[in-house]
């Protein structure tokens, strides 16, 4: 009985602290998510601490992730020691005796997780009343990094399907066949034309 209460006030305070765009998966094309996104960066996680907020009357366990942005196409960002910071705030608590990967409290399997010392390109939502954010379509918006530098490729969490349906070709970008790796290069050509930087 006290499992399935836990589980209540839980998914009650998802409810009340996810914006909509976040607690409803919608698979989105890229314009989508840049539409959507506060912040597009990619960077190394540094750190991650857990935590709790207030919300609903009770508490909510947290992990605030401490990433170093090393190539910015949106939004603004701390600058500490002359490297530009972003937090990012997300539902969750770290595994026993890792400070690397994130148990999921969530019923939403595609619940992002970030791992300290992997570089991702992310694209983060706005910052809720308490604090809380993650990215856009929530594993959508979260691209892992493959290969050697210059040749990365990039793979979200959606394995690339659906980012660009109904999108019109760019003229110097090509679009790979759905749900394979995407090269980082283009993807970063591709946002930038999007966010008109």
């Amino acid at each position: 009985m006290f499992r399935f209460r836990h589980l209540m006030f839980f998914a009650a305070t998802l409810a009340v602290v996810l914006p909509l765009s976040a607690a409803t998966v919608v698979q989105m094309n890229l314009q989508e998510m840049v539409n959507r996104a506060d912040k597009i960066f990619r960077g190394t996680v540094l750190d991650a601490r857990e935590g709790t907020v207030t919300a609903g009357g009770g508490q909510l366990p947290v992990v605030t992730y401490r990433i170093r942005v090393d190539e910015s196409f949106k939004g603004s960002y701390s600058n500490v020691k002359g490297m530009q910071i972003a937090e990012i705030k997300m539902v969750g608590k770290l595994k026993p005796g890792s400070a690397s990967t994130v148990r999921s409290l969530s019923p939403l399997s595609d619940l992002p997780r970030l791992e300290v010392g992997k570089e991702y390109l992310l694209l983060t939502t706005a910052q809720s009343s308490i604090g809380l954010s993650t990215t856009v379509g929530l594993g959508q918006g979260r691209f892992s990094l493959y290969g050697k530098p210059g040749q990365e490729v990039a793979v979200n969490d959606a394995k690339n399907y659906g980012l660009f349906n109904g999108m019109a070709p760019s003229p110097t970008t090509s679009i790979p066949p759905e749900g394979q790796p995407l090269p980082y290069s283009d993807l970063a050509s591709l946002i930038r034309d999007l966010v008109g930087a």
